[in-house]
């Protein structure tokens, strides 16, 4: 039998416009481009700040033209769908509006599926305190309203599926009482809303090894970089927390094998000198050939994993804050796409 098609799916952030919220917080016009244009280098030869390539700017997401070019480049290069961090807080979802214009647009035709960024938001950027902007109180009307508000995005003709049923995405369940129950509410409610059920996946940013289905969840997904298995450097006479990229992915490529469904991820760089500045975590000897060759083992190994669907996510496609972007910039061009589509050719696709 042919081996199926990689499907590479890269998370996406929508924080690239302006909200009522962000101009009260931190100043008005507020987007995630005010911390990339603010950011410096730490030290000689630190690759700060990041700019966008001429041919994406620093752009805005409200504009039309602009996300139906961005979804055209993204599938152009290999992308197969992104996983839209989706935002919502007692009853209220901030950072929407990309969302609602994307799904309503005909012209874009790339697959995508949901992932409820629940974490909340504090004043952690740039050291301050962390006095708490946004939270879920996790209440009966916050997590059926979740449900309820997201309903119609799975049922899309374009939301992704696995095993027929729509994959949802939440990047915490743990912060969720009685997750169990509720998973098994949501999937009740998908059924009554007219959807085959759902397939729930947990993202294993800080819980590691923990089944999903003590969540009530059918498989997780990798996060990257996996900060069980970075690898430490120290630059002599420097304070910065550095880590090795290549020895880093390899230690995260060599993981065993997980006891449940996983589906693996990776990542091109990371830097979050914008947002954390002299508390940022940066990973040095990242390059686009790096990167290539850690997306050939991470598609090498995929067939073996055995997954009900060939799904590799990539973290990410614009986190600009993070130094974490399959986006063209000025320094690297399209090498981290052009590194993407070279590695799915290795693999015949």
């Amino acid at each position: 039998m042919p081996t199926p098609s990689i499907k590479p799916i890269a998370f996406y952030l929508p924080q690239f416009h302006p909200i009522p919220e962000n101009d009260r917080w931190w100043g008005k016009g507020f987007t995630e481009w005010t911390n990339v244009r603010a950011a410096r280098p730490r030290f000689p030869g630190h690759y700060q700040p990041h700019r966008p390539h001429a041919a994406i700017g620093w752009y805005d997401l409200r504009d039309r033209a602009f996300l139906r070019r961005q979804h055209d480049m993204a599938a152009a290069w290999g992308i197969h769908g992104f996983c839209y961090y989706f935002y919502w807080f007692n009853n209220y979802s901030p950072l929407e509006t990309p969302l609602l214009r994307i799904c309503e647009d005909d012209g874009i035709t790339l697959p995508f599926c949901l992932c409820w960024a629940n974490d909340p938001w504090t004043r952690t950027w740039y050291g301050q305190s962390k006095e708490v902007l946004l939270r879920n109180d996790y209440t009966t009307q916050c997590l059926r309203g979740f449900m309820e508000k997201i309903v119609p995005y799975l049922a899309h003709p374009r939301y992704i599926r696995v095993k027929g049923k729509p994959l949802l995405l939440i990047y915490h369940p743990e912060n969720i009482p009685n997750c169990v129950q509720w998973a098994r509410l949501w999937r009740d409610m998908a059924v009554d809303a007219g959807l085959p059920g759902l397939y729930l996946a947990c993202v294993e940013a800080l819980s590691m090894g923990v089944p999903p289905e003590e969540y009530g969840f059918d498989a997780a997904v990798a996060f990257a970089p996996d900060w069980s298995h970075v690898q430490r450097v120290t630059l002599e006479g420097r304070s910065p927390k550095c880590c090795d990229y290549p020895a880093s992915a390899a230690a995260m490529l060599c993981r065993p094998p997980a006891a449940y469904t996983r589906f693996p991820a990776v990542f091109p760089s990371w830097d979050n000198t914008p947002r954390y500045r002299e508390n940022s975590v940066i990973f040095l000897n990242s390059s686009p050939g790096a990167f290539r060759r850690v997306l050939e083992c991470a598609m090498e190994a995929l067939p073996a994993a055995h997954l009900p669907e060939p799904l590799l996510f990539i973290n990410a496609w614009n986190e600009w804050g993070e130094g974490c972007h399959l986006e063209p910039d000025k320094k690297y061009g399209f090498a981290w796409l052009e590194a993407l589509k070279a590695a799915l050719a290795a693999q015949g696709h």
